[in-house]
């Protein structure tokens, strides 16, 4: 259930990425670097006191504006990590509920906006992250009070699409963060935030993506992890193992049945990248194939030894790490990459955000049966995926000329054992992106974290400051935030970042993380599980 709740979400183009957006496959004209506005510098260590009272007649009487009415619902303090804070709720109409969460004292100047998981809902958070760093930080429920994995919301009573609660997921919630929580921030402290940040993983990296996009002033600079972006696409493939189990006739593989497939691959292409350390480096250069694999895959295999694949098992496992395809074997969206978890997708039911989906945003039937889909309709199933959520939920333009023109900045991350949001759909939006606006350098770069799972976790260096367990130094070289801050206020273009392997509080294994196509390769001495012996290198 935690991995659930970490994220997952997807929208728009195929992945091809000549047909992205408006890019066309041309060629963009060079890019004017005059053009390009440079956010002004922000000073280091602001302590800045607030110059209103924590109470309803305070902050509590601050006049908000926005696109609807808007009210502050209640004022309140609390501490979180020792630091002390003022919480103010807001609710703009028609259920757009926003907390913002300012330091009671030494507000550093900036703001952050926290995004969501899955399908948000239920009530928003304290930004105890954020405050405890010295940020006013933002939060929402996107507009609805559904729990985060049902999408029930996208649908009225009477069976049409409730287009109001679907805009406020979709991006308008996420825009009203900005323009109520800035306001609240002057008038609490007395005077605008310095800079504005967008920090979020999975859901609330496609929130970042959407807003740099759709409201390209909002944000000066967005961190978007596993950003899941192909809303639609994404969300129909969750569904592709189910279809591949009851078309091949297989019971739903063990989890020991998943972890031997896993492990095999990764022992098959762990050394491709020149360093034995149980991690794919790059999992679209594997061919791994169980069924060629007679070391595991024999006739007679049993559903219920873990211990070996049975042909048609073997044949699962292929078909989802391949990808979900028509019945002419063209690829419709990738699959799960060799060495990230099947099992997480690959249960007896689905992962239950593609059914959601399907009965509450394109049937609009809650008695839809996922096990109606074969491989014959699977692709009538994606193109309907597309057709009906990719108008509202399509967070995939890579036309982000206006955000780059304004001075923003982007670092988007992702895990190439990512087990629910497939990577390869990121890389294709980067792409997409380049072939759009030419060399984005200047101002988006992505880094691909081989090993690591959704958001975190896996066997790859998962710690680079991406979560708020605090378990790396906050340092430009070591934090993927930090390092988004330093390009953003100080001009310093990110480079390689420092991940670690935390267990059990112990750093084992460091390594770097190469702006995406860079990939660390090993010196050739040195040890291997240290990232001073690795440098960044073309692939």
């Amino acid at each position: 259930m935690a991995a659930i709740l970490a994220g997952c979400g997807g929208g728009g183009d195929s992945l091809n990425a000549t047909s992205g957006g408006s890019g066309g496959g041309t060629t963009p004209p060079p890019v004017d670097s005059n053009a390009i506005a440079s956010l002004p510098a922000v000073p280091d260590n602001l302590a800045i006191a607030p110059k209103l009272d924590c109470t309803m007649a305070g902050i509590g009487a601050t006049q908000i504006s926005a696109d609807a009415p808007a009210s502050i619902l209640s004022v309140s303090t609390g501490t979180a990590s020792g630091t002390a804070y003022c919480l103010v709720k807001l609710k703009v109409d028609p259920a757009v509920n926003i907390w913002v969460t300012l330091p009671s004292s030494n507000w550093n100047g900036r703001f952050r906006a926290e995004g969501n998981g899955v399908y948000a809902g239920g009530t928003p958070a304290v930004a105890s992250d954020s405050v405890r760093q010295g940020f006013v930080g933002v939060t929402t429920d996107t507009g609805h009070s559904t729990n985060a994995l049902s999408g029930a919301f996208g649908m009225n009573a009477d069976g049409t699409p409730n287009t109001q609660l679907q805009a406020d997921f979709a991006y308008r919630s996420e825009h009203l963060m900005a323009v109520v929580g800035k306001q609240i921030t002057k008038a609490f402290y007395g005077q605008d935030a310095l800079r504005s940040y967008w920090y979020g993983c999975s859901t609330g990296g496609r929130q970042g993506l959407r807003m740099a996009q759709q409201f390209p002033e909002d944000y000066d600079a967005i961190l978007a992890g596993a950003p899941a972006v192909h809303w639609d696409r994404f969300q129909a493939f969750q569904i592709w193992p189910q279809v591949v189990y009851k078309s091949e006739n297989v019971t739903p593989l063990s989890s020991a049945k998943t972890a031997l497939a896993t492990s095999r691959a990764v022992a098959a292409c762990d050394a491709s990248d020149g360093v034995v350390d149980g991690v794919i480096g790059d999992p679209r250069a594997c061919t791994y194939d169980p069924r060629q694999d007679a070391t595991i895959t024999r006739a007679g295999c049993t559903s219920a030894d873990g211990t070996c694949l049975s042909p048609a098992e073997a044949t699962s496992v292929q078909k989802i790490w391949n990808g979900a395809r028509n019945v002419a074997g063209d690829l419709l969206w990738p699959g799960i990459e060799r060495g990230a978890d099947i099992g997480s997708l690959g249960g007896a039911a689905p992962f239950p955000i593609p059914t959601e989906q399907a009965r509450y945003w394109v049937y609009f039937d809650p008695t839809w049966d996922w096990r109606t889909l074969t491989y014959q309709n699977y692709e009538t199933f994606f193109n309907d995926n597309i057709r009906m959520v990719g108008p509202m939920m399509a967070s995939d333009n890579p036309d982000l000329s206006m955000f780059r023109k304004r001075g923003g900045k982007l670092i988007m991350h992702h895990g190439w054992a990512d087990q629910l949001i497939m990577p390869q759909g990121t890389v294709k939006y980067y792409n997409a992106m380049q072939q759009q606006m030419g060399s984005t350098d200047d101002f988006a770069r992505l880094y691909m974290v081989p090993g690591m799972g959704h958001c975190s976790g896996g066997a790859g260096t998962d710690s680079f400051g991406q979560g708020s367990s605090g378990a790396v130094p906050m340092t430009a070289d070591r934090d993927i935030f930090r390092s988004l801050m330093a390009w953003s206020e100080k001009g310093a273009a990110p480079k390689a970042i420092t991940a670690s392997k935390v267990i059990a509080g112990v750093t084992t294994r460091t390594r770097p993380l190469c702006p995406y196509p860079q990939v660390a390769r090993y010196k050739g001495s040195g040890s291997t599980d240290d990232a001073s012996s690795f440098v960044c290198a073309a692939p």
